[in-house]
């Protein structure tokens, strides 16, 4: 008979319990008073907007979206949608790519807990939508379109692992841009509008410059479709310039995509802040995103908490003491196992994972 360590039943009881317990919770005293005294606008507009998952702050423009978009979800008492957009594809920087890893596990289970009190005190419920750009990255980070479609189905199936416990008033689902495109529009419309963007590039503020630029770099795939690892520095800068510039045309100015993120019908929910977004973070303690990003466990003297790595932060914590769990919650091919570090991480410094928060 095989005996189990106390660690090992109580990661065991740990994964279980955000897979079938995420969604679902009584709405505390405190949640209850608020809808019956203030009603249902103001108890929803307060639980979107929680601090207790609420990492930045809202503008009053945002808010004032939040609650229209609120207002119309009560009128008609339809669930409320939400949509949390990503990228289609796992980084190939990570030794789980191209599918998911327990990043994502604990990405939707910190996602249904944020909306948990949602679904307690809302009849209609939730909706939740997963927007994955999943042409974007074939073009700009030379991703091919198996390993997408190898995401995008491991997603789903986690998807539907999750979906096997919820509430009946909450729904997850995916969306994708080739459900308002075809490959070749898509494509047509990237290339149309490249130049025009190019040109704009540099009137951009620097600190958005910066981003797209690093976003390109970590990104880009340079033995992917094309093997472009023997580019001159030259070319390989090109590159990262080309791949900052189509991701600024894809999100921005391809209508029906953008129309169905940022038109004001469903709450923008995002791991980090935004124009007209709710950043949640990607767990508790994590800010990376789930989809470059893979997940561990802490175990903070008994406490486990989860937690999601850059591939940087990744490669940092190599060295760090840990445990590798045997897992047999879900067939997917990166949650068979588990790695439990034995500490609190800090990436507040560069090189540094001594006792604080994880970044």
């Amino acid at each position: 008979m095989k005996v189990e360590s106390p660690l090992a039943k109580s990661v065991e009881q740990h994964l279980r319990s955000r897979l079938e317990q995420s969604a679902r919770r009584p709405l505390s005293p405190q949640e209850q008073a608020v809808l019956d005294t203030e009603g249902p606008k103001a108890f929803i507009v307060k639980q979107l907007l929680s601090k207790k998952f609420r990492k930045w702050s809202v503008d009053a423009d945002t808010q004032q979206n939040i609650t229209r978009t609120v207002d119309a979800a009560l009128k008609e008492q339809k669930p409320l949608e939400l949509v949390h957009p990503m990228g289609g594809y796992k980084i190939w920087r990570l030794p789980s790519s191209p599918e998911v890893d327990w990043a994502e596990f604990f990405g939707i289970s910190h996602i249904l807990q944020y909306l948990s009190g949602i679904a307690a005190g809302y009849a209609p419920g939730v909706h939740m939508q997963f927007f994955m750009y999943t042409f974007l990255p074939q073009r700009h980070d030379n991703i091919s379109a198996e390993d997408i479609e190898r995401y995008v189905s491991s997603f789903q199936a986690l998807l539907d692992a999750f979906s096997e416990h919820l509430p009946s008033n909450v729904k997850l689902s995916i969306v994708r841009d080739a459900a308002f495109y075809s490959r070749e529009e898509y494509f047509g419309l990237l290339d149309e509008r490249y130049e025009m963007m190019a040109m704009g590039f540099n009137d951009f503020p620097q600190k958005q410059r910066d981003t797209f630029l690093t976003w390109a770099r970590q990104n880009i795939q340079w033995k992917g479709v094309e093997d472009w690892t023997l580019l001159t520095h030259e070319q390989k800068e090109e590159k990262i310039l080309r791949g900052a510039v189509y991701e600024v045309v894809g999100i921005y100015t391809v209508e029906k995509t953008a129309e169905f993120i940022m038109g004001g019908q469903r709450i923008v929910i995002f791991v980090s802040p935004g124009a007209n977004t709710i950043g949640i973070g990607s767990t508790k303690s994590s800010r990376a995103k789930f989809w470059i990003g893979t997940g561990v466990l802490e175990d903070r003297e008994g406490a486990l908490y989860d937690v999601v790595l850059t591939p940087s932060q990744w490669e940092r914590t190599a060295d760090l003491s840990r445990t590798v769990l045997e897992v047999s919650l879900l067939p997917l091919k990166n949650l068979g196992s588990i790695q439990v570090v034995h500490q609190r991480l800090d990436f507040s410094q560069p090189g540094e994972t001594s006792p604080a928060a994880t970044g």
